[in-house]
């Protein structure tokens, strides 16, 4: 059976990692080589999620967390990113503005996530005092149902501007960016919320890391678009050539998971068209 799941990643995964995103939700200025592709797999467990348009809260579970990362240019890079299936077991119900159109009997709803496309641009790499930048803006399609309870039904735009810098073993990182969230409540509008993330990973040796990460988003955010803010505490861990991550998250406002767990892999390969 081991030989079996070790063929398996092998086939998965065909080469060491260059640098990690995993469990970051903060972005890295650092692009994936030319030529070489990012992948990545995942597993949440939120509790405490609520979702003020569907009228529900419950514990999230999201499984096939997928990322796929590829460097096409020496300055460009493609990012993909969704969830196969999430699932919610639904602790309590409360009047919302979509409860009336809710689509699934018994104490628990499930359906896919939402695809994320986006396009990171490196504006210049780090040198001497200055950090390396880069620009990252994408597009999120609403693939997930609102009747199902777990979307809004809305395409969204997010653009940042991402900052790192490194000082011996310690990677900082930055973001600050503004998403353009279509209303789900009011038809033809659009909340406006300032994104921000900063994050710490600390290198305690060779394949050993720890890291936290503060991120969310703050504005006048209505029923669906919520301001956000969280925390992941958690490490990364290199062995056979594969980068296994794992971390806490922790929840702030009311409309925040409460607590949470992450786990997933990931690994670098050549593109075979190279």
């Amino acid at each position: 059976m081991k030989t079996a799941w070790r063929g398996l990643l092998c086939l998965l995964f065909l080469s060491a990692a260059t640098g990690q995103n995993r469990p970051l939700v903060t972005e890295s200025a650092t692009l994936i080589p030319e030529g070489r592709i990012r992948a990545e797999l995942g597993f949440e467990f939120l509790q405490d999620t609520v979702f003020r348009l569907s009228g529900l809260e419950g514990d999230l579970s999201r499984l096939g967390v997928l990322g796929l990362r590829t460097g096409v240019a020496e300055k460009v890079e493609i990012q993909m990113f969704w969830t196969a299936a999430q699932f919610l077991n639904v602790d309590r119900r409360f009047p919302a503005p979509n409860s009336d159109i809710l689509d699934f009997e018994g104490n628990s709803t499930s359906d896919v996530g939402n695809l994320f496309m986006a396009t990171k641009l490196r504006l210049a790499t780090e040198s001497g005092r200055r950090p390396a930048l880069a620009f990252r803006f994408g597009v999120e399609l609403p693939n997930t149902s609102n009747v199902k309870g777990l979307g809004n039904d809305e395409t969204n735009f997010h653009s940042s501007l991402i900052a790192e810098k490194t000082l011996g073993r310690l990677v900082l990182l930055g973001n600050i960016g503004l998403s353009i969230l279509g209303d789900p409540v009011e038809a033809g509008f659009q909340d406006d919320l300032l994104t921000y993330g900063f994050a710490a990973v600390y290198s305690l040796g060779p394949g050993l890391a720890v890291l936290a990460d503060w991120y969310g988003r703050a504005g006048p955010g209505g029923i669906g678009t919520e301001e956000q803010s969280l925390l992941r505490v958690g490490t990364q861990i290199e062995t056979s050539g594969i980068i296994w991550d794992a971390a806490l998250l922790f929840g702030f406002r009311d409309t925040d998971p409460s607590t949470g767990v992450i786990v997933g892999i990931s690994r670098d390969f050549d593109l075979p068209f190279r």
